[in-house]
């Protein structure tokens, strides 16, 4: 992984700032990841199992900046399973630079999927979304994005996470929304320091809510040194029960009595055609659509607010009508939620039921 090691090693000053200083945050379960740069054997890994180290996140592949179309690690398969042979628990993580681009998003969770199964990951393992560069200038069409790789892992039999550098994910990431989604998730990077450290200074863990894992530093027996704080990789326990109960919910029926959950929409989001259905009109946005585009995807233009592309309301609501000018557009209501799968949401809005995508909905 690349580590932004110029934003997250922290002067005196500023650990004072970042650090948390209240108790209940206690080292847990050590462990280490590699990529392809690192040792496939039994013996490194039993090597790391002796200093107690006893998980490892291993890099599955790539897609986008230097990884190129893909990238698939060729040492995967030898060393989950070599670390899996000494008793360490495993998982994977995926290089996806996808900025703010829920296609993208989504087609690189489906690689990292295809990698972790050839490389033989247990289904129900954790794969971590690794979002280190080429994020977009709009935090929530960012986080988006992110959701849509989380939600794409999900629907496939694994555990999402999300790792990041402590400052690029905060900049960047709407963590709220994540944690909301898939509560104990995230995987920071922050160092103290850039020395060798054999065990994680916990004195100073990153002052932030949800972390699953912190990556402690890169400099752990000549690896990258972390450590567990909520459970473990658990690979044993299925995925629906690492999602938040909506997440886990795939409908609602007359039989069932439940709470009423309603979604809310944070981004700004381009309008990329109009359309007329039985009289009336109707704005698509593609990547929100569910394929293949109908019906059910259009979004009533009674319920879009018209904007800039930084979300500031234009005076004039009328639409411009496919004239090849970029028009933009919020939704800003609370629109009931009829029903939901891992990845898709089906919601009523101007009275009339639309599907989407779920990771553009925040849901409670």
């Amino acid at each position: 992984m690349n580590k932004l090691k110029r934003w997250v090693i922290a002067s005196i000053g500023a650990v004072a700032f970042l650090v948390a200083m209240a108790t209940g945050v206690s080292a847990n379960t050590l462990g280490i990841d590699v990529s392809s740069y690192q040792g496939t054997t039994t013996s490194y890994f039993n090597s790391f199992k002796q200093v107690g180290d006893n998980f490892t996140m291993v890099k599955l592949g790539g897609r986008g900046g230097g990884e190129g179309t893909h990238y698939s690690n060729p040492s995967a398969y030898a060393q989950i399973h070599n670390a899996d042979a000494v008793g360490m628990q495993t998982g994977g993580y995926f290089w996806a630079q996808v900025g703010d681009s829920v296609s993208e998003a989504t087609y690189s969770a489906q690689l990292a999927v295809q990698d972790a199964q050839n490389a033989g990951l247990a289904k129900g393992s954790y794969i971590a979304m690794d979002y280190e560069a080429g994020a977009g200038a709009n935090k929530a069409n960012n986080t988006t994005a992110i959701l849509a790789f989380m939600d794409q892992i999900y629907a496939s039999g694994y555990k999402p996470m999300f790792y990041s550098g402590y400052y690029y994910m905060n900049t960047n990431v709407d963590l709220s929304r994540v944690n909301a989604r898939y509560p104990n998730a995230l995987w920071v990077a922050w160092y103290l320091t850039t020395a060798h450290q054999s065990t994680p200074p916990m004195q100073y863990f990153p002052n932030m809510s949800n972390v699953k894992m912190w990556q402690y530093g890169d400099n752990h027996f000549g690896v990258d040194g972390n450590v567990m704080v909520v459970g473990s990789l658990d690979n044993n326990t299925p995925a629906e029960k690492v999602a938040s109960k909506a997440t886990q919910s795939t409908a609602d029926t007359s039989t069932t009595t439940s709470t009423t959950k309603y979604a809310t929409f944070s981004g700004v989001y381009v309008a990329d055609y109009w359309t007329k259905y039985n009289n009336k009109m109707y704005g698509v946005n593609i990547d929100m659509s569910i394929k293949p585009i109908d019906y059910n995807n259009y979004i009533p233009i009674s319920a879009m607010t018209l904007t800039d592309k930084y979300g500031n309301k234009l005076r004039n609501q009328y639409i411009q009508g496919n004239n090849g000018r970029m028009e933009y557009f919020t939704l800003n209501g609370k629109y009931k939620v009829i029903s939901q799968t891992a990845t898709t949401v089906n919601v009523e809005i101007g009275g009339e039921p639309v599907s989407m995508m779920k990771a553009f909905a925040t849901i409670k």
